[in-house]
């Protein structure tokens, strides 16, 4: 028996998220392995807002369940049983959890929140063994933080420039892959909710109010005075480039060294710049500052799509269009060590596979719902 979470994550709109998920959903049947399904927010719409080309929903059979706001229950062709109520609250109405009675389409809103996943996603495992998909979009994906791993859906409807595209998926998986910081996983019992500094011998020095570090001013005050060799700096939330580029300047000049060290990389997916953003991280190393993570969430692939819808000014409407898959999905793979594939070509088994390679063994809790 096994149990995942995993988060599926589209970089914008049309870029394959749905496409993708349907296919993984598509070959765990094949598997006969039991699905949750649910999303981060609300993603259902019957037509994309800005197109108005089709946007596609997805299908659900019999026993899978389903975790989507009440309302969402009603405009579902999908026939579901209400087996909880949550009070994790939407604006479509409080989140529930449902069994599928007969298949249908299924829309989809659930948590936003961190915590919120996180409750949910214990609530399921209540329920059996499985697999757990959140769906989600890059612009709420830090609560994916809750997941075992992320599989990232993009391409031409982010960018048709092939390189850019390449670039920035390129910077995605390298933030995701920060090296897990295994000497300070003893802190990860403490719980730490804001920033913190810690010296050589991991006892607490300095700490800001706040869980992120904005600010250059709050960076010097928790180094005032700091005169240890080592340095362990914990973020739980985020910081920014100005932060970064204060601590670059504090250490470039120094023989002491610093840890930098997030609670988990995917909060730093939500950058708005994740170019500069990374090269100013990389450009640390070089002060003695090394940065890694106390909870990994890894990027498991990458689905790439050729589409994208093309605005045509005479007509003042939308129409599909394509880029050269090859040479797309060629420029990507020669950045990322993930691997990378276009579903509606390769199909999802060895997708399914390396997902699969992340499960852990599934142990019975109280409350089972259904066998």
């Amino acid at each position: 028996m096994l149990e995942l979470v995993i988060g599926i994550a589209g970089t914008a709109k049309n870029t394959g998220k749905t496409t993708t998920t349907a296919a993984i959903l598509d070959e765990l049947r094949a598997r006969e392995i039991p699905i949750f399904l649910t999303s981060i927010g609300y993603d259902g719409e019957n037509l994309d807002n800005i197109t108005g080309l089709p946007k596609p929903k997805l299908k659900v059979l019999a026993k899978e369940i389903i975790a989507t706001a009440e309302k969402c229950v009603a405009t579902s062709t999908a026939k579901l049983k209400v087996l909880e109520k949550t009070n994790i609250h939407t604006p479509l109405g409080k989140v529930v959890i449902t069994q599928v009675i007969s298949s249908g389409m299924i829309v989809t809103a659930g948590p936003n929140k961190s915590a919120e996943v996180r409750l949910l996603r214990d609530l399921l495992h209540k329920i059996g063994p499985g697999v757990t998909i959140f769906d989600g979009a890059l612009s709420r994906i830090a609560p994916m933080a809750e997941t075992d791993g992320i599989i990232l859906a993009t391409g031409a409807a982010r960018t048709t420039n092939i390189p850019t595209l390449s670039e920035e998926t390129e910077m995605l998986w390298r933030l995701s892959n920060l090296p897990y910081a295994e000497q300070l996983s003893k802190l990860t019992e403490k719980k730490l909710s804001n920033v913190t500094l810690f010296n050589s011998n991991l006892q607490e020095v300095a700490s800001s109010k706040q869980p992120s570090l904005l600010s250059e001013q709050e960076t010097m005050r928790l180094f005032q005075g700091f005169d240890d060799s080592e340095g362990h700096l914990i973020i739980p939330g985020i910081t920014n480039e100005k932060v970064l580029q204060t601590l670059y300047n504090q250490f470039i000049n120094s023989e002491q060294r610093l840890f930098l060290v997030f609670a988990d990389p995917v909060k730093l997916l939500t950058t708005d710049n994740l170019m500069s953003f990374y090269q100013v991280l990389d450009k640390l190393y070089e002060a003695g500052v090394f940065t890694g993570v106390l909870r990994r969430v890894p990027l498991l692939a990458v689905t790439v799509n050729p589409f994208f819808p093309e605005y045509r000014f005479e007509s003042k409407t939308y129409i599909p269009n394509y880029i050269d898959f090859h040479s797309l999905e060629v420029s990507i793979k020669r950045r990322i060590a993930a691997p990378v594939f276009n579903v509606t070509r390769h199909g999802a088994k060895r997708l399914v596979d390396i997902i699969l390679l992340n499960t852990y063994r599934w142990e019975s809790p109280e409350t089972i719902y259904f066998k």
